[in-house]
């Protein structure tokens, strides 16, 4: 089955394993999801990424971080630009997150990037999702 808008897909699978309580979730795999997924790890929303092959068909293994009362790291993720509207912002316009408590993660000619990583490289890019 096709899906017009994988990124999209891949944070639907992250949610409904958070609301679900699953200790890891399985998301197919591609590089623009890998590279979101390990800067997710690399900000500390996400206890561990692992690339795995299924029959042949590769897939990205997430586990989700939980603190110690049992409530996920990740309070929402939310898709920016979609396939219809695509948002392209500056260097200077990209958006903080919950006054620095979230990430904003970009696409960019450096590759993808967060948005902390895009103020201190100065590029600017399209803003693929934020999560806080």
């Amino acid at each position: 089955m096709s899906v017009s808008d994988p990124i999209a897909d891949m944070i639907c699978i992250i949610k409904n394993g958070i609301n679900a309580r699953k200790l890891d979730v399985k998301i197919p795999y591609s590089n623009i999801k890998f590279d979101i997924v390990n800067i997710m790890h690399k900000e500390g929303f996400i206890s561990k990424v692992e690339k795995i092959d299924n029959d042949n068909k590769p897939i990205i293994k997430v586990a989700l971080k939980y603190n110690e009362v049992g409530k996920s790291v990740i309070n929402n993720m939310v898709k920016q630009s979609t396939p219809g509207k695509r948002q392209y912002f500056a260097k200077a316009d990209i958006p903080k997150v919950k006054n620095g408590f979230g990430i904003s993660i970009l696409s960019t000619n450096k590759g993808v990037i967060s948005g902390k990583e895009a103020r201190m490289k100065n590029v600017g890019g399209e803003i693929l999702c934020y999560v806080w």
